[in-house]
């Protein structure tokens, strides 16, 4: 069934191909009430899952543009390509992106999101060669580089990627934004010290971002008190995300205050964007079960097993909690508390575990997984 659910996106990525080309050969400056309502239906389809709607939704909001191609359009294609990504469909994706550097041959967005794409399919070489269009196309982006870094240092090429920071520092600028963001390279860089100046310097200037920064170099030098003052700033300054709220869960539970977690844990999963949802739900299961409350761990674990089919050792957990709920009060149960992800060893206070590090993938960047999903064609990373 996933072959030919992926070839079906492949026939439409092929469709879709010829359209896009003729798109970006002339598209006219109408943008119709239609093609936002599609734009939006398709964003719509995306968020829920459903990525063969959400790709006709594209494929009818493109249809609509009779004229020269416009931002509208460009935003409409990120979201294409994000869609089949998300179906699975790299080679459409990638196909997209061709058509999108055809039209335009300095879009540095493009260039680094199809290079995403290609270290996922193994063409290192494809990928470094479309990571240096995009600094060439767009050498004054800090973010750009970081995000260069952070994907190379996925796929075991980190060497490569700190030749980006460094260069990097070449970009001038004194403001709060810059301070902010050259005191994360350092802090990638493992340079504490000058991270620490540089992040200190950035919170002085006004940047609330950084406080999330310099909360992560004490946490890398295992100073938790100062981690916790940091992200708590962050949180205080009303521009917190469901990442820094799993960070404080997680000191928290290292102080086995799991109460105290499970409040972070529920104010993250209540955000409107939630990308780190399932180590979020995995922490939350274990500090119901540390406080006794299996009940509400069995209610979550449900759920989580139906998003995550694919989790053995969570399937093998819902059979624990079902006993445990299942079984009189006053009755003994045999059994180990294994969360989801784990082993069978402790890992639910050293933040090492697979459950409890605060990433939703191996590397914490999703490798160009996200590539595009917020229209702005942003990895995330």
């Amino acid at each position: 069934m996933e072959i030919n659910h992926h070839r079906t996106y492949r026939g439409k990525a092929a469709v879709f191909l010829l359209v896009t080309a003729a798109l970006l050969a002339g598209c006219a400056n109408e943008r119709t009430e239609d093609e936002l309502s599609y734009r939006k239906i398709g964003i719509e389809s995306m968020q829920s899952g459903d990525y063969e709607g959400a790709l006709a939704a594209f494929d009818g909001a493109l249809a609509c543009c009779t004229g020269k191609i416009t931002d509208l359009e460009i935003d409409i294609c990120y979201y294409k390509a994000a869609a089949q990504y998300a179906a699975q469909d790299t080679e459409g994706a990638l196909e997209t992106y061709n058509a999108m550097i055809d039209y335009d041959g300095k879009n540095a967005n493009a260039y680094y999101l199809r290079g995403c794409l290609k270290l996922g399919t193994g063409d290192t070489d494809g990928a470094k060669q479309d990571f240096a269009d995009a600094v060439k196309y767009n050498h004054s982006d800090y973010e750009l580089y970081i995000n260069i870094y952070k994907n190379l240092a996925a796929y075991d090429l980190a060497e490569d990627g700190t030749a980006y920071l460094n260069d990097a520092f070449s970009i001038k600028g004194n403001d709060a934004e810059s301070l902010a963001y050259r005191g994360e390279i350092y802090y990638l860089l493992g340079q504490y010290d000058n991270a620490i100046k540089e992040l200190t310097s950035a919170i002085d200037a006004g940047s609330a971002a950084a406080n999330l920064t310099l909360a992560q170099v004490y946490e890398a030098q295992q100073d938790t008190a100062n981690a916790q003052t940091y992200y708590q700033a962050y949180v205080d300054a009303g521009v917190a995300d469901s990442e820094a709220m799993n960070a404080l869960a997680q000191i928290e539970m290292g102080k086995l205050n799991y109460n105290g977690a499970l409040s972070y844990i529920e104010q993250g999963l209540s955000m409107e964007s939630v990308p780190n949802r399932r180590v979020l739900l995995q922490n939350q299961i274990i500090c119901m079960e540390y406080t006794g409350d299996f009940a509400g761990a069995y209610e979550v674990m449900t759920a989580y097993t139906a998003a995550y089919p694919d989790d053995a050792e969570a399937l093998r957990e819902y059979t624990f909690l079902k006993s445990r709920v299942d079984t009189p009060a006053g009755t003994e149960v045999q059994g180990e508390v294994v969360v989801p992800g784990d082993s069978g060893t402790d890992n639910t206070t050293d933040g090492t575990g697979s459950g409890t590090d605060g990433t939703d993938g191996a590397d914490g960047t999703d490798s160009g997984a996200d590539a595009g999903t917020d229209g702005s064609g942003d990895s995330g990373q």
